[in-house]
């Protein structure tokens, strides 16, 4: 039999293992640290018996390879679809603005969603649906050099349809400012948003915990195929004899029957291993000298557990605020703020104060003392930047030797660093093993 080593058990690194395993291949994963799921993972409170994400992932309907993974490990019945998309924003003072798709025929429901914003002028909202059906004429647009601010400016955008709508969207998917992002993989998300179908623009929300969405079920269906993931062990050094990896030691095993390797790992996480040639000489390859090029953001997480819950909608989205989204939990209501480099250089205590009367002015209605704990949760390389360089970089990162693989969000995907991107990653790596393999 086959066998594959898949090194890494993030998202990337699960979708990789599921897919190869399906196929009839012996796979193992090997996990540095104690869990799997990567960034996306639950953590338990037993001061309030509940569960918490350590970061809350905003997922919508045109994740099909998310979808479709889920619906392979036997999870898709713990996520709820929207029936039709409905998102809600507050501006300060609590005013609520809703951008609400009707049930009425797509396309039409999303442009008379934008038509109803009234967080825009009326003629700030023609800008936006014009730009929208823009989209579907433009698609030899040479975006290549184009930051996402030049673009939308270029687009006929002004200050208030970037303040109250494309900025939202932007650092949610980009997790970067306008400034940064790169138009030509901006464009890649409004298409699959808003030319995606019915369907793509609805929001995906999990009903459980991160783990017990992904990795839970991805380590049973591992198990089933009597594949293993195994966490704790990292891997220390990669031997090279021929141009091709036939020996991996890690802090617990070596490895030497196997066939070829998967790398589900970020880009800085090559610093931590070292390859050695035959004759045990390390070397420094271009791949990990490219890796040193990505650059990283930030996202900042807090969770507060409430004695009343005064929040009604499951999410909202906050318009020109430091709080981008707030997630309704029930027993407690998660705070998300992305591209937070300035915030996660403050002390926590200061952040929860601040955010308390940030909360405030948004919904009148909060009161700090319902507040009975908080965790604050800082993420400080959540993402690479996915700016004009990055896109160019990850076009030009190949394997230098034959078993040898990658996946991850920063790989090829043409998405920013999304859990589609490093599920889809997964899938397209696997492929190519399974090619290698003769699969």
């Amino acid at each position: 039999m086959k066998h594959v080593i898949v090194i890494g058990g993030g998202l990337a690194g699960l979708s990789t293992a599921v897919y190869i395993s399906e196929k009839g291949i012996k796979v193992t994963l090997l996990e540095a640290s104690p869990k799997l799921g990567g960034r996306a993972y639950s953590i338990s409170n037993q001061n309030q018996n509940d569960v918490y994400d350590n970061g809350q992932h905003l997922m919508m309907g045109c994740y099909n390879e998310t979808l479709s993974f889920l619906k392979k490990i036997g999870s898709h019945e713990l996520v709820e679809i929207q029936k039709n998309m409905e998102v809600t924003f507050v501006e300060e003072g609590g005013i609520v603005n809703k951008l609400s798709a009707p049930g009425i025929f797509y396309p039409f429901n999303l442009l008379t969603a934008v038509l109803k914003y009234k967080a825009l002028s009326l003629r700030n909202r023609f800008r936006v649906i014009n730009f929208i059906m823009d989209l579907s004429c433009c698609a030899d647009e040479d975006l290549k050099d184009l930051s996402v601010i030049e673009w939308l400016l270029q687009k006929n955008q002004n200050d208030e349809t970037l303040k109250k709508f494309w900025e939202i969207l932007i650092v949610g998917t980009m997790n970067t400012t306008p400034e940064k992002a790169s138009a030509q993989i901006f464009d890649e998300v409004l298409r699959e948003v808003f030319l995606g179908g019915n369907r793509a623009s609805k929001i995906v929300i999990p009903k459980v915990g991160l783990s017990e969405l992904f990795s839970i079920p991805a380590d049973k269906f591992l198990k089933s195929l009597k594949c293993e993931a195994l966490t704790s062990e990292k891997v220390e050094k990669v031997l090279l004899d021929n141009n091709i990896i036939n020996k991996i030691k890690t802090n617990k095993h070596e490895y030497e029957k196997f066939d070829a390797v998967v790398f589900a790992i970020p880009p800085h996480s090559f610093d931590k291993i070292l390859f050695l040639d035959s004759r045990g000489h390390a070397a420094t390859h271009r791949f990990q000298l490219a890796f040193n090029e990505f650059k990283y953001s930030s996202i900042l997480n807090i969770h507060l557990w409430l004695k009343e819950n005064p929040f009604k909608e499951k999410f909202y989205g906050f318009i020109e605020s430091e709080i981008h989204w707030l997630f309704n939990h029930g027993k407690h209501i998660s705070l998300t703020v992305s591209s937070a480099d300035s915030l996660c250089k403050i002390e926590n205590e200061k952040i929860v104060e601040d955010f308390y009367s940030e909360l405030k002015i948004y919904f009148p209605i909060f009161k700090k003392e319902l507040v009975t704990e908080w965790k604050v949760i800082k993420e400080k390389r959540a993402t690479f930047i996915p700016d004009c360089a990055s896109n160019e970089l990850r076009k030009s990162i190949a394997s230098p030797f034959p078993n040898m693989f990658f996946a991850g969000d920063w790989t090829d995907t043409e998405l920013p660093a999304t859990i589609e991107g490093a599920v889809l990653s997964g899938k397209l790596a696997a492929q190519k093993s399974c090619s290698f393999l003769n699969y």
